[in-house]
Order: structure tokens, then C-alpha cells, then sequence
């Protein structure tokens, strides 16, 4: 079994309209709602010089500044997996077997990177660290029994949520899902001094997807609209983007590496985008 461990995959759709969905995204307004209050001041104190050399000083602690940390908390997405490498998932038991990933895994054109690559074009006097959390196949829920390890831990400066592609369908479900997204945030607000942001995820191909999953999704980002702003937190609505992006053009799963819901590079870059306009707009 061979495969290319990195993703060079570019479906037919994103080869035409890749640059423009990344354009259609960087230009969009009215996709985020709320204010970073801690990232930007930390992004501009931080000169890269220890406290003898710029105006701002150390920490609170006495300590050198420390370089502005992202923690991105999310599933397979955030994680950075892409198309399949096994030819369907009645190969994933094959592959597993002989040691190798069903999936091209690839961090490095994953959004969390991709977003720190851009703060570089806002803020050119300080590094910026990103701790991917991502774990594929994750949920919400196995998102909170992870949270102190994951994210508090780190005392981060911004923590970016992606938690709402993988979860079942219902109204037991979503009263669930509903009740412990709440408490992974009122959490994050209570045991950090972090920003942070709900992000909305990308669409689910529904010719893969069964129509009462779809419609769950919707229902999901649908609580996440109504939260971010009670709780006081920021939104990031990158399924409103990809909803007018693609429209009645083609369908979702044609921007989508593995025809499902993964998004492909350009999809990463869209993500990106969204989450600047916290920072432009």
C-alpha cells in the first residue's frame, strides 16, 4: 500500500473556484459577531524582546513576555485530515491493520496554521503559538472531558472552538449538545483570561449525508449563533459563508476533500479568513 502522506488533492470545483471562494471569504462582512479584547493587545505588546527591551516589560509574574498562544479545540477538521487514503471504509480495518492512516493527515494547510500564517501579515514584531487540539471523530463532549488538558492548561490568549460536525440527530441530541457546549465555554470564561471564539463549521456534503444529519447540523449552528453572544463571546460563522459561496452553484461536496466533510485546502483558507475579520473588521 502506498500513498502520498501530504494532501496536493484538489477537487475539480476547487481547481476553477478555489482562489475565488478564499477571495469570497476574505471580503465578506457580517460573518463575526463580538470583540477580541486580549488577543490583539497581546499580539501588539508582544516586541519578541525580553523586558529590558521594550517598552511593555515582562508579565504579571515578572517573567519574559511569552509569545501569544492559540489553542484550537475541534475534531477531524481542525486536526487537518483531508481526503482518504483507503479506497472505502470497509478498507479502514486493512489499512489500520498494517499501520497506516485511512485519511491524509496534514497539519501544515490546516486552518490553525494557515490562521497563524496570516496574523504574520498583521503583526510583523512577535511569533504567535497555536496548540491544535484537534482530534479526528471527536464530539463536543470527549471536547469537555479533555478541556483542562487541552486548554486550560495553557492559559492561552485565544482559544477557537470547532465542535459541532460530529454528533447525532434529534431533539434529545441537540438539548445535549446545547447544554454541554455551554458548559465548555462558561468553563473557558471562568478558568482563563483567553478570547474566544465559536467558529461555525464547513458544509456536509447532504448527497452523502443522510437529510435528518444535515438538518441536525443546521440546528447545531443554529445554538451557536444563539450563544456566542449570550455568554459574551465572539462568533466566527464560516457555514454562512460557504452557505452564499456555494449556493445553487454546485454542490457542497465538490469543495469537500473527501466528498464528505472535509474541507480541501481552499476550505482551510476560508476558514482563515473568517476568523481575521475578528481582527479587520
Amino acid at each position: 500500500m502506498k500513498y502520498d502522506p501530504k494532501t496536493r488533492f484538489r477537487t475539480k470545483v476547487e481547481s476553477t473556484y478555489g482562489e475565488e471562494f478564499v477571495e469570497f471569504a476574505r471580503n465578506y462582512k457580517g460573518c463575526v459577531q463580538g470583540e477580541l479584547k486580549r488577543f490583539p493587545k497581546v499580539m501588539r505588546e508582544n516586541m519578541g524582546f525580553n523586558r529590558g527591551l521594550t517598552k511593555y516589560g515582562g508579565d504579571q509574574k515578572g517573567l519574559e513576555r511569552r509569545n501569544p498562544l492559540i489553542v484550537v479545540l475541534g475534531d477531524s477538521v481542525t486536526a487537518g485530515h483531508f481526503e482518504f487514503i483507503a479506497e472505502s471504509r470497509a478498507d479502514f480495518p486493512r489499512y489500520i491493520e498494517a499501520g497506516l492512516p485511512v485519511e491524509v493527515v496534514d497539519e501544515r494547510v490546516s486552518y490553525p496554521e494557515v490562521f497563524r500564517d496570516r496574523l504574520s501579515d498583521l503583526y510583523d514584531s512577535t511569533s504567535v503559538s497555536v496548540i491544535n487540539a484537534g482530534i479526528a471523530g471527536g464530539n463536543i463532549l470527549g471536547m469537555e472531558e479533555r478541556l483542562t488538558r487541552d486548554v486550560i492548561s495553557h492559559d492561552p490568549d485565544l482559544v477557537i472552538l470547532n465542535g459541532s460536525l460530529n454528533w447525532g440527530v434529534g431533539e434529545e441530541q441537540l438539548t445535549i449538545y446545547t447544554a454541554v457546549l455551554e458548559r465548555v465555554v462558561k468553563r473557558m470564561k471562568a478558568e482563563t483570561d483567553a478570547d474566544i471564539v465559536l467558529l461555525t463549521p464547513n458544509l456536509m456534503d447532504p448527497a452523502i449525508a443522510t437529510e435528518e444529519s444535515v438538518e441536525a447540523l443546521e440546528q447545531r449552528v443554529a445554538v451557536i449563533r444563539e450563544m456566542a453572544p449570550r455568554l459574551g463571546v465572539c462568533l466566527a460563522d464560516a457555514y454562512k459563508v460557504w452557505i452564499d459561496f456555494v449556493g445553487d452553484r454546485f454542490a457542497p461536496g465538490e469543495l469537500l476533500a473527501n466528498g464528505q466533510n472535509h474541507p480541501t485546502m481552499a476550505g482551510h483558507r476560508v476558514y482563515a479568513e473568517v476568523l481575521l475579520h475578528l481582527l479587520t473588521d
